[in-house]
């Protein structure tokens, strides 16, 4: 017997067509059909807002319980399963819990947010009697304890095997620790979760029931409906998924590049399944090289300057490593021989200010954070390897009187930064595609 897998974004539940379309879809399809869905926006809402003022005041069980409940109805137009119910009676339980403890590790954190999951999945059952939903604690999705960041290990694929043909609910981004305690791979991380069970299964494919925001070549916010990219690398998919206006979580590539398993991006306005982008590992270089040109504004430029700078070893790894137990992720490093630059997010920059500043590096002379910034990426393989693109890159932006903070590439292959002021991103963004597409 074969199996499909294909994530389902918990957005398309309050969209009737949609969820009509793909239940035609699935019906083509003789076997075992494992949908992985994502939390519906507004529980994911509702429970991370309430963990995060769970210790300055508890949350009033009936209020939340309703707020819960309300979530199901809406999208169904029906009460509440008993299975709901339960769940919502759960997490409302949780987190009265911790309001009365006045304290949480990351590991309960991960716990309470997993009930988002939790729920959207009975919510999918509910408009799909037929479904049945598999908890991953059932199909024994085993991951490491870095709770609220944790990598995928092993599933029970004698049991998914043993199942009969039908289909399958899971709710995505999280698994099971050694100690048996819920641990998240991240937010939004149903695509890896369905990337993982993909490959554990030998899927000849994932398919993703679209995307709340499509691999499109610029954000459409800037770019008027500009183009849906056709073809991607794994590599090009996993750089755009970190800005803004894409949709795409970066692990999500991790189990499939080995064995050279495809993503499909399927739309949603229609049941035929109609693909929209490919990612596989196959590098296509398109006429003009770059691909997209994405831009966000969750940036900050930590800066280390300083004469001795090139010289001095050990400041990069210090940094890193004081940053990395601060648990900042640092999304970039661009350096010269007299400065170091660590692009972060932007609510990370004054917390990294203050830890660096009190390391004590004799040969840096000043340690300072930009803020009010855009980060440009250029996106496409090949740069490196084709004549004219840095040019046009810095043609478009100094014609337009655009001042650029800093830049980088040569690192990779596929990308290089711009750092601007956020005054600067759409008309930076603009420019450069018209260099490119015209």
């Amino acid at each position: 017997m074969s199996d499909k897998v294909i994530r389902l974004g918990g957005g398309h539940l309050g969209n009737p067509e949609s969820m009509g379309h793909l239940a035609q879809y699935l019906k083509h399809f003789v076997g075992r059909k494992f949908i992985v869905v994502s939390a519906v926006p507004a529980l994911s809402a509702i429970l991370s807002g309430n963990m995060a003022t769970v210790l300055q005041r508890e949350p009033e069980h009936d209020v939340l319980l309703t707020q819960l409940l309300s979530v199901h109805r809406n999208i169904t137009s029906k009460e509440a399963s008993d299975a709901y119910r339960q769940l919502a009676e759960q997490a409302s339980g949780l987190l009265k819990g911790i309001a009365l403890i006045g304290d949480y590790s990351r590991a309960l954190k991960d716990q309470v947010l997993s009930f988002s999951e939790k729920l959207t999945a009975e919510i999918v059952k509910t408009i799909w009697p037929e479904s049945q939903v598999l908890l991953p604690e059932q199909i024994g999705l085993q991951t490491t304890a870095d709770y609220g960041s944790a990598s995928f290990l092993a599933a029970n694929n004698d049991y998914l095997k043993s199942l009969p043909a039908g289909s399958f609910i899971i709710p995505g981004t999280y698994g099971i620790t050694e100690n048996n305690k819920i641990a998240r791979t991240g937010k939004t991380s149903a695509d890896y979760t369905a990337a993982f069970l993909t490959r554990s299964l030998g899927v000849e494919r994932l398919e993703l029931w679209d995307l709340d925001f499509d691999f499109q070549r610029a954000d459409p916010a800037i770019i008027n409906n500009p183009e849906v990219i056709k073809r991607l690398t794994y590599s090009e998919a996993s750089e755009l998924a970190y800005f803004d206006h894409y949709s795409f979580h970066p692990r999500t590539v991790e189990p499939l590049e080995s064995t050279h398993i495809p993503i499909e991006v399927l739309s949603s306005a229609s049941s035929d399944g109609v693909v929209e982008t490919v990612i596989n590992t196959e590098t296509f270089i398109e006429d003009q090289i770059v691909k997209s040109v994405a831009c966000t504004d969750d940036i900050s430029l930590l800066k280390l300057d300083g004469p001795g700078v090139g010289l001095k070893p050990g400041i990069l790894a210090r940094v890193t490593t004081q940053l990395n137990k601060a648990g900042i992720n640092i999304k970039s490093v661009i350096t010269s021989q007299t400065s170091i630059n660590f692009i972060l997010s932007e609510e990370n920059g004054d917390k990294a200010l203050s830890l660096v500043k009190g390391m004590g590096f004799s040969s840096v002379t000043d340690i300072s954070v930009l803020k009010d910034l855009s980060l440009i990426g250029i996106v496409g393989h090949g740069m490196q390897h084709a004549y004219g693109v840095s040019a046009k890159i810095f043609t478009a932006v100094a014609n337009n009187h655009i001042n650029v903070v800093i830049s980088g590439s040569g690192a990779s292959d596929l990308v290089s930064y711009l750092v601007v002021s956020k005054s600067d991103k759409e008309k930076s963004v603009r420019e450069i595609y018209s260099a490119f597409f015209g």
